[in-house]
């Protein structure tokens, strides 16, 4: 009996978010309702509450269902890949793909509720959007292989990518022709794996310039 009524819920659910979003698709999430979504799914308002208690939940679990689907294929794929920099470049232009620009006026409403909630502890863990379980993923590889430090904390250097990701989307959002996606990922990948400082550049530069030489005298 429990499960079933656990499938109950999860099938009234599914179908929540189903007519949710083709009524956003149709009319715009604006002159969307919450009557509208209730009277079409057959269930009354209170219940529909009790599911979502805003509009924005609907999307943010339509946004959530996208996200573990897109999870599974990368988390496989990242795997395969030779160092940290493929992996996060990688991640970010499938992202950037798949996901952003076919599904921008969702990712909009869903990255809009996140910000508001915040500082909403409760609130924020249901809204997580499962990119954090790949960059855990791309950093302890990282840090496996060798080419990440291991002198910082581990949750530190997870969180920087999460915040240099997430910088790059809300830029990319506000001013598309100033920050456009795929171009400002790729030098934010540049940007995590080489630094800002120009000293690291040249350092780097002037190794791979030595080992050039070395090569050309042997």
């Amino acid at each position: 009996m429990e499960n079933r009524r656990e499938r109950k819920k999860q099938d009234t659910r599914q179908k929540i978010v189903k007519i949710g979003m083709y009524f956003f698709r149709k009319q715009g999430f604006d002159s969307t309702t919450m009557e509208q979504i209730a009277e079409e799914v057959d269930i009354s308002k209170a219940t529909l509450y009790n599911y979502f208690p805003f509009k924005e939940s609907i999307i943010s679990d339509y946004w959530q269902s996208n996200i573990k689907e897109f999870k599974f294929q990368i988390l496989e794929m990242i795997q395969l890949l030779p160092d940290t920099r493929s992996r996060v470049q990688k991640t970010f232009t499938k992202a950037a793909a798949e996901l952003f620009k076919s599904k921008e006026d969702i990712y909009k409403i869903y990255l809009s509720y996140w910000l508001r909630n915040l500082n909403n502890p409760s609130v924020n863990e249901r809204l997580r959007s499962g990119f954090e379980d790949i960059f855990t993923m791309i950093i302890k590889l990282g840090q496996h292989a060798g080419d990440i430090r291991k002198d910082m904390s581990f949750e530190l250097l997870v969180k920087h990518l999460e915040i240099l990701f997430l910088t790059v989307c809300i830029n990319w959002l506000s001013d598309p022709k100033l920050f456009p996606l795929e171009a400002t990922l790729t030098h934010t990948v540049s940007l995590f794996i080489e630094g800002a400082g120009i000293g690291s550049r040249k350092s780097k530069l002037k190794i791979e310039g030595e080992g050039s030489a070395q090569g050309r005298l042997l």
